[in-house]
């Protein structure tokens, strides 16, 4: 009896190592497919419609990042926009990143067309989706330095906005610089 019962919980545990394989096995199986379908999209070429309904996050967001681009902005801010819930903080913070790419992108266009009241909107678009992804990844350095360049934009369109509206006159003695921190001077 004893030897019965231990050929069958031999079995048992060989049977659980031989599923537990399997589950291993399709799992690299589709980490690899993943790796393919994002190198694919980053090399600039759209993977078919049947992957994309079972495509993970990353995929997606490869796609998102493929759309911009392509400059297919409003696909990539629909895609970015669903994928706001999905993985961990991470992954969430590289979606509000990448939405702040995609705003930045949109206002730096904008500036180039002397639009700037969108330019305005566009940045502060940004600039909130950078505030976001700091909040997750508060160590993301890429998201720190572009919303600097989003908060920098912002006086310069101020300063071409009042330019605009003003009729010129006479430059101003300016006390302060524009750049942050206490005026230096004699004692």
């Amino acid at each position: 009896m004893r030897g019965e019962w231990r050929v069958r919980i031999a079995a048992g545990l060989a049977l659980m190592l031989a599923l537990s394989a399997l589950l291993g096995v399709r799992q690299w199986r589709k980490a690899v497919a993943a790796n393919a379908d994002i190198a694919a999209l980053l090399a600039g070429h759209d993977i078919v419609p049947e992957r994309l309904a079972v495509a993970s996050p990353p995929v997606q967001l490869a796609r998102a990042v493929y759309f911009v681009r392509h400059e297919r902005y409003d696909d990539a801010l629909e895609l970015l926009d669903l994928l706001e819930t999905r993985g961990d903080a991470a992954f969430r913070a590289d979606v509000y990143y990448n939405q702040g790419n995609l705003q930045l992108i949109q206002a730096l266009d904008r500036v180039e067309k002397s639009e700037i009241d969108q330019a305005r909107v566009f940045a502060e678009l940004a600039k909130e989706a950078y505030r976001r992804a700091l909040l997750l990844a508060p160590g993301h350095w890429d998201a720190k330095y572009n919303l600097e360049v989003a908060m920098r934009l912002m006086p310069e369109m101020d300063r071409v906005s009042h330019a605009d509206d003003e009729p010129p006159r006479a430059e101003s003695k300016r006390l302060w610089t524009g750049l942050p921190g206490f005026p230096r001077g004699l004692p």
